[in-house]
């Protein structure tokens, strides 16, 4: 669908069946709608690669490849990306070689010459790895030698040498009429502050609609804060912390577009977070999300930002396409109040049910032990309203994994509204009358994934011990789905006779 600049701003997409916000700019779109004509630059966006040598011997890449970081390149080249950023943390121990490495993965892709411009700025292992843990001593004692192997020893050259271009602590960039802004680590805040101001002297960047990127490592809020009131057509990107990009809180910070770019490292990230969207339970099950590697695609049109967000270890969109509008507006359409009224809730499909079976399950984060053999089969899993023996204590077994009866409750995918990808569910389990009620919470399956990739179809398995359960012989299981921002769908409810 086509929409033109006038159109868009005046508001006729309500017309449409579309959802508006003040000012006439739309934020959510309906599922499966992409803007319609040719955005006016795209960028490729990575983050905290992280390469590596081997923690033995003088190898690089052979336990931690760069095949991750060039899935990644190879994606931004599919997409015919004008630009690459990445937000720091390339080489994890400060060496030149660990740099060289990803120039080398770039030249694979790209060739020695040409390609996307490089909007890359530098993190704490890239200017301070030398001092993560003794490594790098260990490995070259001799202060002499060791200097010739990290980087930041002379930051400057090696930067020229390695990557074909001027190492500057602060740097502006245009690519297609957009005006890119670098911080590299180390660099103080308030200085970056005064650059930005300086810039906006001569290319007027508080004028009009048209955004600019920010770039730096970690996120800079005092940036952002001095120069809200004068440039506040800003978006900010910034990696560091490895948080996952299905996370929709992860967007916007201290009133700005202040964007977390997640990890897209060999060992791959989880960086799931979601407690304070869930009211009565701690969340469970954080290995469930998968060990992703993700970064984004982003595409700036006149009227709208929109940013693809990908997995690049097994492949997949990991949600809905995020979409702002651009000008300036209170409050912004990023801001977690509004996000919630437009995201809406995930929800199960029609006819979706919960298996509710009571079996022996191990409780191995308790304890600490592997089950590692004595596999119990089973009792029988059953429907809703199925009998079964009621619950005894299970010894431990020979191997000391100690297993002890409870209920296994298995959640279908709630993928009912596939613009509001589920990321936690709510669990509330009911016994006799008068009892405290039992609530859990847990991440969906593999949400940290790319969708279609998650494991056994996207069921969810929560395991709930005898000691947990409130009293009763008949137990009311319901289980509502989460988005990341705690907007939620509708429950499915399943009896069980204990």
């Amino acid at each position: 669908m086509n929409v033109n600049r006038r159109d868009f701003i005046g508001g006729t997409l309500a017309a449409l069946g579309f959802s508006a916000l003040p000012g006439g700019l739309i934020f959510a779109a309906p599922p499966g709608w992409k803007h319609g004509g040719t955005p006016n630059v795209v960028f490729g966006v990575v983050s905290d690669t992280h390469l590596r040598t081997a923690n033995k011997g003088n190898g690089i890449g052979a336990n931690w490849p760069d095949k991750y970081f060039v899935a990644a390149l190879r994606y931004f080249k599919d997409c015919n990306v004008d630009a690459v950023v990445h937000c720091g943390d390339m080489a994890h121990r400060g060496q030149t070689r660990e740099m060289e490495f990803h120039a080398r993965a770039w030249r694979k892709v790209f060739g020695k010459s040409g390609g996307p411009v490089k909007l890359f700025v530098t993190g704490n292992h890239d200017a301070d790895g030398a001092t993560y843990g003794d490594f790098v001593e260990k490995r070259y004692p001799d202060p002499t030698e060791r200097a010739k192997h990290v980087l930041a020893t002379d930051m400057a050259a090696n930067w020229e040498r390695i990557w074909g271009e001027k190492y500057e602590p602060v740097w502006h960039k245009e690519v297609k009429g957009y005006h890119f802004f670098g911080r590299q680590w180390g660099v103080d805040e308030g200085n970056f502050a005064k650059f930005l101001c300086g810039q906006d002297a001569t290319l007027h960047l508080a004028d009009g609609i048209k955004p600019f990127f920010l770039l730096s490592h970690a996120r800079s809020h005092k940036v952002l804060y001095r120069t809200a009131a004068k440039l506040r057509n800003s978006v900010s990107f910034f990696g560091h912390w490895h948080h996952s990009a299905a996370n929709w809180n992860k967007i916007y910070f201290w009133g700005c577009p202040n964007i977390h770019v997640p990890c897209c490292e060999p060992r791959g990230g989880n960086g799931l977070s979601g407690e304070g969207q869930i009211a009565k339970a701690r969340l469970e099950g954080k290995e469930a999300g998968g060990r992703s590697r993700q970064g984004y695609v982003v595409r700036v049109y006149d009227d709208m930002l929109v940013i693809e967000r990908r997995e690049f270890g097994e492949g997949g969109s990991l949600g809905a396409d995020w979409m702002m509008p651009l000008g300036k507006y209170d409050p912004h359409p990023f801001s977690k109040a509004e996000l919630k009224k437009v995201i809406g809730g995930s929800q199960f499909r029609d006819g979706a049910k919960l298996e509710v079976s009571l079996d022996r399950i191990d409780k191995i984060n308790k304890i600490g032990k592997t089950a590692t053999d004595n596999p119990v089969n089973p009792v029988n899993p059953v429907q809703e309203n199925s009998a079964t023996p009621r619950l005894t204590p299970a010894r431990a077994s020979a191997s000391r994994t100690a297993f002890v009866w409870g209920i296994r409750v298995r959640i279908p995918l709630a993928d009912g509204n596939p613009d509001s990808r589920v990321y936690a569910y709510e669990v509330e389990v009911i016994g006799e009358a008068g009892s405290q009620k039992l609530f859990k919470a847990v991440y969906a399956a593999r949400c940290n994934m790319g969708i279609g990739h998650e494991t056994n179809g996207g069921v969810t398995t929560l395991e709930i011990a005898k000691d947990e359960l409130p009293p009763g012989k008949s137990l009311t299981f319901a289980v509502r789905p989460l988005t990341s921002l705690g907007t939620s769908g509708r429950p499915i409810i399943t009896d069980f006779k204990v």
